[in-house]
């Protein structure tokens, strides 16, 4: 299948446009300057502008070969990112969010070609910050286990 830089820059543009019509209906946080809505409206502004850009430089687009960019290993990092999104949603409300994140980094890492060690550390470091990031100063409601109970 070919796909030409003008049609994703669309789809970005339109996928953005989405997102941000979608957060009119996320409440507002009492006592927060920036309520829920904030960080997925960023993402849209961000998703439309690289759309356009896609769309302006895309004037003499070369169609690219979907099947060349996941033939061998390549393709099953993609199918990696895919399934780890999948297992995130079903495994987060029995082991929480740190160690569900931290599991899934550390794996991601290992299978792009990283060394155990610094991939586990990775993943360990980069939950607890998403953690505090988004549970506690975005107060983004996040599946908790005793972990989170903890460091909340």
């Amino acid at each position: 299948m070919q796909i030409n830089d003008r049609i994703i820059g669309l789809l970005a543009i339109l996928g953005g446009i989405g997102i941000y019509a979608g957060t009119f209906g996320f409440r507002s946080i009492p006592g927060q300057q920036y309520g829920s809505a904030f960080f997925p409206r960023v993402l849209a502004i961000v998703l439309v502008i690289a759309g356009v850009l896609m769309l302006f430089t895309a004037v003499r687009g070369k169609l690219v070969t979907i099947g060349e960019m996941l033939k061998g290993s390549s393709g099953l990092k993609v199918l990696a990112v895919l399934v780890s999104v999948v297992v995130w949603v079903y495994l987060s409300p029995f082991l929480g969010f740190i160690a569900t994140t931290a599991l899934l980094i550390a794996a991601l890492a290992i299978v792009a070609g990283g060394s155990p060690l610094p991939s586990i550390a990775t993943g360990i470091g980069m939950s607890i910050i998403l953690f505090f990031v988004f549970g506690q100063l975005l107060r983004v409601p996040l599946p908790l286990s005793a972990i989170e109970r903890l460091l909340s």
